[in-house]
């Protein structure tokens, strides 16, 4: 059993912090919550506080990822078996947890791609006022999955699918090889989402984290955002449908140079009884998201 059961909030940091204002209500169609200020966005997508935070400064990249846990018991019990494993782990403060609207949370940095990791304790819900999406959207699937998934640079892939495994508990879904054998990706699960987490090899990647996905309600929703997101010049990717997770789907950029899927009808699985798929790119049944290797 994974230690974590859901991706919670991705927050990052960006020298663009208007940009991001507009980009949040006019292009996700999500929700600024009102204790937002000019140095810290928090922006809604259901019921939590916030799924995505930006705060402001120089670098235009990750600043951490927050991840749920399901009592303090077993926040204790993963702190314990990072530490034996040699990860230093870190009490977040009380205004830190205030900061990101939890109880209790711990943080230590990712091994494998220098991304601060933080593991929570009672992330903060809002029941009124619910959230609505700021443009025509049907909401996103998120609840007990969590807030869909993140892919962060990584150059030791197999490495890093052996820590999360084994000190974590994640499930590996499945790997994403290139044609010509070298492991490009893992991918990985904490409930019956297809991953969570995501770790690819891409020499030069510009920053840490290449994308965060949400799971749309219905697939007219990543049409009309292709749409909209075309007009604006700002797709990464056609649509395309995916091989491992088989998710409809777009890649579009937002101010800080990284990127967000929007997609749809993904499938899911059994943690219990998954085992572990490879697959070579390129190969059988995926089609479309034309620009996805090129995409950093």
């Amino acid at each position: 059993m994974a230690a974590v059961n859901q991706l919670s909030y991705v927050v990052g940091t960006s020298s663009d912090i208007s940009g991001w204002k507009k980009y949040t209500t006019e292009v996700l169609g999500l929700e600024l919550s009102a204790d937002s200020d000019d140095s810290l966005l928090y922006v809604r997508a259901d019921e939590r506080h916030h799924r995505i935070g930006v705060r402001a400064g120089h670098e235009d990249d990750v600043a951490y990822v927050g991840w749920d846990v399901a009592s303090k018991t077993a926040l204790d019990a993963a702190a314990g078996k990072l530490e034996a494993a040699g990860i230093k782990v870190v009490q977040g403060t009380p205004e830190e947890a205030s900061d990101r609207h939890v109880m209790d949370f711990v943080h230590f940095m990712c091994p494998y791609s220098d991304v601060r990791m933080e593991l929570v304790l009672g992330h903060e819900i809002i029941f009124m006022p619910r959230f609505r999406p700021s443009r025509d959207l049907a909401g996103f699937n998120m609840g007990q999955t969590g807030m869909g998934h993140v892919v962060l640079y990584a150059k030791d892939i197999l490495g890093a699918a052996d820590f999360y495994t084994r000190v974590l508990g994640f499930g590996v879904t499945d790997f994403a090889h290139a044609p010509d054998g070298a492991p490009f990706a893992v991918f990985m699960h904490c409930s019956s989402r297809h991953h969570s987490l995501a770790f690819m090899n891409i020499p030069g990647a510009p920053r840490r984290i290449q994308h965060v996905m949400f799971e749309t309600n219905t697939m007219d929703d990543v049409g009309h955002s292709y749409d909209l997101c075309l007009e604006r010049g700002i797709t990464s990717t056609s649509t395309g449908r995916h091989q491992n997770d088989h998710v409809f789907s777009f890649y579009f950029r937002n101010p800080s140079g990284w990127h967000f899927e929007y997609g749809w009808g993904a499938r899911v699985v059994d943690p219990d009884t998954w085992i572990a798929e490879n697959y070579v790119l390129g190969s059988g049944f995926a089609w479309g998201h034309d620009g996805l290797m090129k995409m950093v």
